[in-house]
């Protein structure tokens, strides 16, 4: 089989989350290591005190008392955005020897009741004590943590509701940090040295893309082996910036970028525009000055997008402290990522899961990019290719299974290798990412379509679609849905940003129009049996309110596929007199 492997050796990694911060804390001291808004003003925190903090809640969550791995009193959930609070308390949790489960504040109550309920949780840290007495009393733990506010200050209403749900004690992160720390200090640092680097550190869930998420269990070791590849990598250096937005339920934010963040020591800054508002992003950029940034397409689409309608914000993004910028979850279009390389700026790719810890591979740091190929194993790491070209791989970094989800947690194993279910290629560029093996279907000849490598084409030539949603079961080709970026539409263009010959289409049906020739001039090189035969710009925004993204901005195909029925029966039907109102249909060839 093919496979490759990194040539560098890993070497010593630091065995848990507790020594991290509390070596941190004696190199760093004084400099700063977290920064949120307060009252307008980003407040900084240096490493001495945020550890400080740490540890007085590591006490209090640990209640004085030594716990059982395994049971609910070592399970700590978090719904809320990130923030100091939220970060202080989690790493509180890890760092003592307990487990995380960070859970997306932004689900539906029914949604959030049942990983609650699944997660068996004995605390509960919260920023939203209104949403949690909507949930269903058999889910919430005993204790709940709120990271606002003050006992002095507490709804007096609110709390008898959540007394009747059962919950025993609320307590609140100020008054907590604010009282001298319970018990011995000094033995809890010590202790927080010796918890197991194969301990659990979290449970993580997926994206549920396909179907309920699954709780990746994560340990000390799995976390720690992760940053100490990307310290070899790419030699971090003490006092670099990040600005930070990713959420941290999510792997991508709450692994990769927070913890190689707190790993080099740098000083992890929150964005409070959330990646929604690009205007206030901008500003914190500007302000924060990050040497590194990491995101997701959508928004670095949203960023040019801005840029290109007002070349002025180009210097709050392009400054010159900005190393290289980073992408994952889905690839970047090319018409992206040339915008950067005008500007000298690196975009490195990588690619992993959430049950990878999440990194397995990455691109150089370079100027020059290659679509679909996602680079190197990083040191540690083994990758091969298994049955109908499934990624594999092998590593410290892998999860030794889900959570309460025995038969699932085999099923992802091979010999020792866990699968994927992303289907690629190995290239002498480093590996490339194809598509999932569960979104791959059959035409009516038996070829197999993988969608993402139509999709990835597609979209990634166009800059005037934000996703393209390839599908065609049964059929004698596949079909498209193209999802517009209204905003880069609405730009009018970017002046000498943009080098493209695009024409701004002035409208959808233009957009089709011109859609129809990009289509028709990608297709020109790849199978035939590949080819979209029938397509169509559908007007409207795919949001994760509505389930259609992933907190991570990843379609969702069974939501997509559920939304857009009707344009999907009608396209491969040919019934173009039942498109529903807002779709223009991309004329292509006949094959």
């Amino acid at each position: 089989m093919q496979g490759l492997k990194s040539s560098v050796t890993l070497g010593e990694v630091t065995p848990n989350i507790g020594t991290m911060l509390l070596n941190n804390a004696q190199r760093h001291g004084d400099q700063n290591a977290f920064a949120e808004r307060q009252e307008g003003r980003y407040r900084y925190w240096s490493w001495r005190d945020m550890v400080g903090d740490v540890l007085k809640m590591a006490a209090f969550v640990a209640g004085g008392e030594e716990f059982q791995s395994g049971t609910a009193d070592n399970r700590v959930a978090f719904v809320s955005a990130n923030g100091y609070h939220r970060l202080v308390a989690e790493m509180a949790v890890m760092g003592n020897g307990m487990v995380a489960v960070p859970i997306f504040a932004g689900y539906a109550t029914d949604m959030m009741s049942d990983l609650l309920g699944f997660a068996d949780v004995g605390i509960l840290v919260t920023d939203n004590l209104e949403k949690m007495v909507a949930l269903r009393s058999d889910c919430l733990p005993p204790r709940i943590v709120a990271m606002q506010g003050t006992a002095a200050t507490a709804d007096t209403e609110l709390h008898e509701r959540l007394s009747g749900l059962g919950v025993a004690s609320v307590s609140f992160m100020d008054d907590l940090l604010r009282d001298e720390p319970a018990g011995d200090i000094l033995g809890l640092a010590s202790r927080m040295r010796t918890v197991n680097p194969d301990q659990l550190a979290m449970i993580m869930f997926t994206s549920g893309t396909s179907s309920f998420p699954k709780g990746v269990q994560l340990t000390h070791r799995n976390l720690m082996s992760q940053q100490k590849a990307l310290e070899i990598l790419w030699q971090p250096e003490p006092g670099m910036r990040f600005l930070c937005y990713l959420p941290w339920h999510h792997s991508f934010g709450g692994l990769f970028e927070r913890l190689f963040a707190l790993h080099s020591g740098g000083c992890l800054a929150i964005d409070d525009s959330f990646g929604k508002d690009v205007d206030r992003l901008l500003q914190n950029f500007s302000e924060i000055k990050p040497s590194v940034y990491f995101s997701v397409p959508k928004v670095y689409q949203e960023i040019v997008t801005a840029i290109l309608a007002n070349p002025e914000l180009s210097a709050n993004f392009f400054h010159e402290d900005l190393k290289f910028v980073f992408t994952a979850a889905a690839p970047l279009p090319i018409s992206t990522s040339e915008i950067f390389k005008n500007k000298g700026v690196p975009v490195v790719e990588g690619w992993g899961l959430t049950e990878t810890s999440p990194c397995c591979t990455l691109t150089e740091i370079s100027l020059e990019r290659t679509p679909g190929v996602v680079g190197f194993p990083i040191p540690g790491i083994e990758l091969r290719l298994g049955t109908d070209n499934e990624i594999l791989v092998k590593g410290p970094n892998v999860t030794r299974g889900y959570f309460r989800r025995s038969q699932a947690s085999a099923e992802s194993f091979a010999d020792g290798w866990f699968r994927t279910g992303d289907v690629g290629a190995i290239t002498t560029e480093g590996l490339k990412i194809i598509s999932r093996l569960d979104r791959m279907f059959k035409l009516n000849n038996g070829e197999k379509i993988f969608p993402a490598r139509i999709e990835d084409r597609i979209a990634g030539r166009c800059k005037f679609i934000k996703y393209a949603y390839v599908f065609g079961s049964g059929q004698k080709h596949p079909s498209l849905l193209a999802f517009p970026n209204h905003e880069l539409m609405s730009a009018g263009g970017g002046g000498e940003l943009d080098l493209s010959t695009c024409k701004y289409p002035g409208c959808l049906g233009d957009l089709a129009d011109c859609l129809g020739e990009c289509i028709r001039a990608e297709q020109q090189d790849g199978a035939v049996f590949e080819r979209v035969d029938a397509a169509l710009v559908v007007d409207s925004e795919l949001t994760v309110e509505a389930n259609q993204l992933t907190p991570s901005f990843k379609l969702i195909p069974r939501k997509v596929s559920e939304d857009f029925g009707k344009h999907m029966q009608a396209l491969q039907l040919q019934q173009l007199e039942d498109l529903p109102k807002g779709a223009h249909v991309i004329e292509l060839e006949k094959k």
